[in-house]
């Protein structure tokens, strides 16, 4: 892979088959799929550098340090939001070949059949459970964790529904990963968190799990998009051209002159590394997989989107649909962080140089240690009461005067019995998110002492936010505003998520690795009691999962859509969107594994030429 200069565009042809904008998680799965057609011409601009042989990006758990650093992250802050005391959040976003896949923590969660059943009832036929169960084992190889993590973490329930020949790996890392962190954390974790009905993972049962992730089960890399579908053997491909640091101004259009009259996408104008102006061709379509930030920031600097907000910055109105850039989601958590009990260590021991040096050979030399593994542990839970009795949502619902709350399907999705409308995730090491703006001090582990994390995280938000461009400069970010907990059901049910955590910490055998009386990072340093006190809690803590997802939605036009169910944009022709900006409803749990199921299935459908 090193042999090939990325950046070059000596040879660049003019016109290619498909032209895919954005070279992250969904931009090179689809790449990648359609060049398996020898007669096919591919080519994939990405903004950012190729930096699949470097170790911030391989060692997949360094990721926290690449937020925010503007060689491999588009640096988004929020604008103010008013549910969070007017604070702003950082929204870090993959810019690199890879995307956000080769920056991100790495966690490989499947969301629940329902999730993809109610996108189905939404009006888009073929995106069901049944149909994309395939796509969810076609994206990834799936190894067992060795017999000492599977007994010592009670992995007995994995059912095999996982995936055996597809390109990202993942696994559980080195079984002599955790020392010299504490191995006790994750064990008591599965401990606590036992599977009630079986394997978690692609199922609508209750159950907990220490989280496989995208890791390859030898190497212990990292294992994204930029290092599987782009692989050497995949990179040889005459047919594929993949050109970084390739800045996409652009998509440019032509106007039929057949009976529809519609625009048809015709290519896109780019800006090299060496700062020369390009254009480039699509005969077929040009694919758009820029993510769901940015393609919606693209379609509006190319015309099309809202006619006022295009008109605001001067830009022509191609097309009006006032649906682009609305409907942003993601998963909010707020997490808790309490003193370790002594000799218990944690993972803020990483603030010691020497310790740092002595875990990167521990890596370098054997491929052991803490970055051989994700330490993050992951369960969902059902709406409970502090004595964890289960609450029914319906009547919660009828008691806060939501009862006929919208949209409808995600009601009755949250209604459903036993649905997990909770994630809580165990976080071996401080977390710190007052004021949220930055990831530096996030997860700087900032606070003298020992620290461990538990995570509150709401799984099925109804508040809605938006991305929408602040100029017609293509350099210049977009505004986003996620809107969190501007839905008042939110802040409801976050806050009784969060009410638990108390709990969560004071149970056996997970109580036993706190500190009694010792420190705690939230809620100024008291213990949160009361529903009111989680509401404020959630208002100063919640920080964003980085899920974003839903602003070029999959829904019939009049109901908010960008895309119909084949992922192609209403009102023109020869464009698509693959990207997580296509979600018309937050899958539950982490969305990398969904992004890539979606991809996988957009390119069967343009290789289908539906």
């Amino acid at each position: 892979m090193a042999t090939i200069d990325t950046a070059s565009t000596t040879g660049l042809g003019a016109e290619y088959d498909y032209v895919v904008v954005g070279g992250g998680t969904s931009g090179l799965v689809v790449a990648s799929r359609l060049s398996e057609d020898k007669d096919v011409r591919v080519l994939v601009l990405e903004a950012g550098a190729n930096r699949l042989t470097d170790p911030k990006v391989s060692i997949q758990g360094l990721a926290a340090s690449l937020y925010f650093d503007p060689d491999y992250d588009w640096c988004i802050t929020t604008e103010p939001q008013v549910g969070l005391n007017s604070r702003r959040l950082a929204q870090p976003l993959g810019k690199t070949l890879g995307g956000s896949s080769a920056i991100n923590l790495g966690m490989v969660i499947y969301p629940s059949k329902s999730g993809f059943d109610t996108w189905d009832k939404l009006g888009n036929r073929g995106w069901g459970w049944e149909i994309m169960e395939s796509y969810f084992r076609k994206f990834h190889t799936f190894t067992e964790p060795q017999p000492k993590l599977k007994k010592e973490f009670m992995l007995d329930y994995l059912s095999g529904v996982h995936g055996t020949d597809g390109p990202i790996q993942v696994s559980y890392g080195s079984e002599e990963g955790f020392p010299p962190f504490a191995q006790a954390w994750p064990r008591a974790w599965s401990a606590l968190c036992k599977p009630i009905d079986g394997d978690p993972i692609a199922g609508t049962s209750i159950g907990a799990f220490n989280n496989a992730a995208a890791l390859h089960p030898t190497t212990r890399e990292r294992s994204h998009a930029g290092n599987t579908y782009f692989s050497d053997k995949v990179a040889q491909r005459p047919n594929l051209r993949v050109v970084t640091e390739a800045f996409v101004e652009k998509i440019l259009f032509s106007q039929q002159t057949d009976n529809t009259n519609k625009p048809r996408a015709t290519g896109a104008t780019f800006v090299t590394k060496d700062g020369q102006t390009r254009q480039v061709t699509a005969t077929r379509e040009v694919i758009l997989a820029a993510g769901a930030v940015k393609s919606p920031q693209l379609l509006e600097l190319s015309g099309i989107g809202n006619k006022d907000v295009l008109a605001k910055h001067g830009i022509n109105c191609l097309l009006n649909n006032p649906n682009i850039g609305e409907n942003l989601q993601d998963h909010g958590f707020v997490p808790f962080s309490w003193e370790v009990a002594d000799p218990t260590s944690s993972g803020d021991q990483m603030r010691d140089p020497s310790v740092v040096g002595a875990v990167m050979s521990a890596y370098q030399e054997t491929k052991a240690g803490p970055l051989s593994v994700n330490a993050l542990a992951s369960a969902f839970f059902p709406l409970q009461d502090q004595d964890l009795t289960p609450v029914s949502v319906s009547q919660l619902l009828s008691e806060l005067g939501q009862a006929d709350v919208e949209p409808r399907v995600l009601r009755e999705q949250i209604c459903t019995p036993g649905e997990c409308s909770a994630q809580f995730t165990l976080a071996p090491f401080q977390l710190n998110p007052f004021p949220g703006d930055s990831p530096s001090q996030i997860f700087g582990l900032g606070t003298e002492g020992f620290y461990a994390s538990i995570v509150a995280v709401l799984n099925h938000p109804f508040s809605r936010g938006s991305v929408h461009i602040q100029s017609a400069d293509p350099r210049s970010s977009p505004v986003v505003d996620p809107r969190a907990m501007s839905h008042p059901l939110d802040l409801e049910l976050h806050a009784r998520h969060v009410l638990l955590l108390e709990k969560i910490r004071d149970t056996s055998p997970l109580r036993e690795l706190f500190k009694e009386g010792g420190r705690r990072l939230h809620n100024g340093g008291r213990r949160v009691e009361t529903l009111d006190q989680a509401k404020e809690a959630v208002k100063n803590g919640y920080t964003p999962h980085y899920h974003v997802c839903g602003t070029t939605a999959m829904l019939p036009r009049e109901s908010g859509g960008v895309v119909d169910s084949k992922l192609r944009v209403y009102g023109v022709d020869g464009l698509r969107i693959v990207d997580a900006g296509i979600f018309p409803l937050i899958p539950r749990g982490n969305i990398q594994s969904s992004v890539y199921a979606v991809a996988e299935r957009a390119a069967d459908l343009i290789r289908a030429g539906e």
